[in-house]
């Protein structure tokens, strides 16, 4: 079974994304920010990260950052789960190494959707060279 990592520092959000992937066969484990996402990698990696952009703390582009820096969840997907919808955001997670980005709202069953085929897909989709 695929564990997947939810970070938000919104606990309805990550109940929901946490409830329907439970539903659709996955193992969960939620960070209420980033520096707590962090704190769960270091500890052990998941099979997929769903990612809020914006947190206290530590916001989602710099837990990008510092997966980068400290190679942690190298090659593990990642899905920014966002409701920045501006450009420049799109591009810098994908210059961070981040797979997908999906707007919120999004309906949790796409959510999960897309973590599904990521991971049955075995290679990031948005990086470069995939």
């Amino acid at each position: 079974m695929a564990e997947v990592l939810i970070v938000d520092d919104d606990p309805d959000a990550r109940g929901m994304l946490a409830f329907t992937l439970v539903d659709s066969g996955f193992q969960v484990r939620e960070a209420k920010d980033g520096e707590d996402a962090l704190e769960e990698l270091r500890a052990h990696t998941p099979d997929c990260i769903l990612l809020d952009l914006m947190m206290p703390r530590l916001d989602g582009f710099k837990v990008l950052e510092a997966m980068r820096a400290e190679h942690l969840a190298a090659g593990i997907p990642v899905v920014v789960f966002s409701c920045k919808d501006e450009e420049r955001s799109f591009v810098r997670v994908w210059e961070l190494g981040a797979d997908d980005y999906l707007t919120k709202p999004a309906d949790p069953d796409a959510v999960a959707l897309k973590v599904m085929r990521l991971l049955e897909a075995g290679t990031p989709a948005g990086r470069p060279g995939a």
